[in-house]
C-alpha cells in the first residue's frame, strides 16, 4: 500500500503557527531591551569618537550618560545601579555596564537578559 502525502495535517500547521507566534512574542519582548542597551552603549562609546563632547571629569561623564539616557528615553535602566564609572589614568575612564532586564513572558516564565561589558573611554580633545 502506498500512502499519498498531501501536505501537512491540521495539527502540523497548528504547531507551525504556534511556534511562529511564540517566536514573534519573544522578539517583541527582546527587541526593545536590546535597542535600549545598544543606545546606552552608543552613548558611552561616542565619547571616544566625538571631539565636541567635553568630558573633563567623572561628573562630566556621568552627566553625559544621564543626558543621553534621557534623550533616548531609556527609563528601564537605572544609571546608578547599572553603570559604574571610574577614573583609570589621565583623561581615561572605565565604564562598566552591568545589569539584568526581566520581562514577563507567560504566567510563570520570564525572559531574563543579562548584560555585562566594560568600555575604556578616552575623550577626544
Amino acid at each position: 500500500m502506498r500512502h499519498s502525502q498531501k501536505g501537512m495535517s491540521f495539527f502540523g500547521w497548528l504547531a507551525v503557527i504556534a511556534l511562529f507566534v511564540f517566536a514573534a512574542i519573544t522578539a517583541m519582548k527582546l527587541v526593545p531591551i536590546y535597542m535600549d542597551h545598544f543606545a546606552l552603549r552608543k552613548i558611552v562609546t561616542t565619547v571616544n569618537e566625538d571631539p565636541s563632547i567635553k568630558i573633563n571629569s567623572l561628573r562630566d561623564l556621568h552627566a553625559h550618560i544621564n543626558k543621553g539616557m534621557q534623550i533616548n528615553s531609556i527609563r528601564d535602566i537605572k544609571e546608578d545601579e547599572a553603570i559604574t564609572v571610574t577614573a583609570s589614568g589621565t583623561n581615561t575612564y572605565t565604564v562598566i555596564i552591568k545589569y539584568e532586564v526581566r520581562s514577563p513572558m507567560l504566567r510563570t516564565v520570564d525572559l531574563l537578559v543579562h548584560f555585562d561589558e566594560t568600555h575604556i573611554v578616552r575623550p577626544l580633545k
